[in-house]
């Protein structure tokens, strides 16, 4: 059981490509929630995040957003083995998968 404060980080200030993904294991969180915190758009008008689980019994869109300014947002995910983060356009972001017992 892992601590309550521990997080996977899926990336610290990353530059994305368009369609680039990062992914973490999250298979030993409780009820991980993702921290996103979308820090330039890289001279494009808007980005599209997409977070993803993925498990034994497939890959689930959680949370897609699209954004045309800078911000931060959290999204609740339900226990998985792998959450994924896209970035569409390409942007710079920083993210991380933290625990959340409950």
């Amino acid at each position: 059981m892992p601590k309550w404060y521990d997080s996977a980080v899926l990336a610290n200030s990353k530059t994305f490509a368009a369609d680039e993904t990062v992914t973490a294991d999250v298979t030993q969180f409780h009820t991980p929630a993702v921290c996103v915190q979308l820090e330039s758009l890289e001279g494009n008008a808007d980005d599209t995040l997409t977070v993803e689980i993925v498990g034994g019994a497939g890959t689930y869109e959680v949370d897609s957003r699209t954004l045309s300014s800078t911000g931060s947002y959290i999204v609740d995910i339900p226990q998985a083995e792998t959450v994924r983060l896209t970035s569409a356009n390409g942007s710079t972001i920083s993210a991380e998968a933290r625990n959340n017992p409950r």
